[in-house]
């Protein structure tokens, strides 16, 4: 199968299984706890089935096991269970905790730090370490995948959680980053390598029929610290690991808006926005969160091809 096919079937094999996941959720009781020093807007939300990232693992892998079962995509549906396993420990524990604090985060950074090492042992051993360097060509990175694919596991998976807090905005830049990683395995030649983020690419677009404001499901922890890691390994797969933080800007630019906060209340007492991540700082601003979600997607689209344009995937000279 060729990955805009599989993204068709992941598509519409999600939008029919999220109105089942709905009810099933909402009568397991698992949902959404609110953080208190969040947008007072977001209080509304308490209650809405959470988890959903669920669906997500279970439509890429029976996919996986239906249009793939190829080294490169094993390796992401890997990333993707571990990623969706530490998500559900946390959202289990939010919600039996009652406060949305889930795991403690020395312990998730822990665990993350080590799913990410053993993905990069994994690559190591199944010759997944050759990637394109800006303006270098391409070259193995060899033993040094184990050290980066940790980090790297670390800032993604964190990157879209941080991400995942208005409707559709998450889901919609997601699609596009795994969308344009499909896109840079066929221009390499190696579709095999693209069949499983057409996958996760056609499950978001699936889940945004649901997810769009106003949400009637989250896809929770369960789901973004799922999709983050899935994300990296995607990237390894396809060489494009070096041009990750460029692909999925918008998750970077979230991410920086929590640190450079954090440091400058820190150093001077002072907030530099309203509220991080950056997207909290336009909802307290009065922004709907439609219009937010856009915009962030329109910056993914041209983050995703200024770094399309500057690896030139498909460029044999």
């Amino acid at each position: 199968m060729t990955p805009f096919i599989v993204f068709v079937a992941a598509l519409i094999v999600s939008a029919l299984v999220f109105p089942a996941a709905i009810g099933r959720l909402a009568r397991a009781r698992m949902g959404q706890q609110i953080r208190e020093e969040g947008p007072a807007a977001h209080h509304a939300k308490a209650g809405t089935p959470t988890a959903g990232g669920l669906v997500f693992l279970i439509v890429a892998l029976l996919l996986y096991l239906v249009a793939d079962r190829s080294i490169a995509g094993g390796f992401v549906v890997i990333a993707l269970a571990l990623g969706g396993a530490l998500g559900f420990v946390d959202d289990y524990a939010a919600i039996r905790g009652g406060r949305n604090l889930g795991l403690q985060a020395r312990y998730k950074i822990v665990i993350q730090l080590a799913s990410g090492a053993l993905l990069g042992v994994l690559a190591l051993r199944w010759g997944l370490t050759s990637q394109l360097v800006p303006f270098d060509g391409r070259h193995a990175i060899g033993a040094w995948m184990i050290l980066v694919s940790a980090l790297a596991v670390a800032a993604g998976s964190n990157a879209f959680n941080l991400t995942d807090g208005s409707d559709g905005l998450a889901a919609g830049a997601g699609a596009i980053s795994f969308g344009a990683l499909a896109l840079v395995a066929v221009l390499q030649h190696h579709p095999s390598a693209g069949l499983v983020p057409a996958i996760l690419a056609g499950c978001l677009c699936g889940f945004l029929f649901y997810n769009f404001f106003p949400a009637r499901i989250f896809m929770g922890d369960t789901g973004s610290l799922a999709l983050g890691t899935a994300m990296v390994a995607a990237a390894i797969t396809t060489g494009f690991l070096w041009y990750l933080p460029l692909l999925a800007l918008v998750f970077v630019v979230e991410t920086v808006s929590v640190i450079a906060q954090v440091a400058s209340f820190k150093m001077t007492g002072k907030r530099i926005i309203r509220m991080s991540p950056l997207h909290n700082h336009f909802i307290v601003s009065g922004w709907r969160e439609m219009p937010i979600a856009l915009y962030f997607w329109a910056g993914s689209l041209i983050a995703a091809a200024l770094a399309l344009a500057l690896a030139r995937p498909g460029h044999t000279a």
